[in-house]
């Protein structure tokens, strides 16, 4: 099935999302969600976790496209950016964890 966003904009397509078209999302998933999955897996080295973390991002992408600026950046550095983030600070609490526990 041929996507109504596939020659859109990243920026028009967050455009879209915030006026609550599951399409656009699926389109922006489609481009970049291997891209973040990839970056998740490296870092996290879970790929159960990893996909929890994308689903994740992606989820608030949906909740909050306005977190999106196009003039600060590309949509796919704002979403890899926001996995690193976030894989980190899931790396870091299970290291405390662990020193907590040990």
């Amino acid at each position: 099935m041929e996507s109504e966003f596939r020659d859109v904009s990243d920026a028009a397509l967050v455009v879209a999302i915030a006026r609550f078209r599951e399409a656009a999302l699926a389109e922006v998933y489609r481009r970049h969600g291997d891209a973040a999955f990839a970056l998740a897996v490296r870092v996290l080295r879970d790929r159960a976790l990893a996909e929890e973390l994308v689903q994740e991002v992606f989820l608030k992408l949906w909740n909050d496209p306005e977190r999106f600026d196009p003039g600060r950046g590309t949509l796919r550095a704002f979403l890899m950016a926001t996995v690193h983030s976030r894989a980190i600070d899931l790396v870091r609490a299970e290291a405390a964890r662990r020193a907590r526990e040990g």
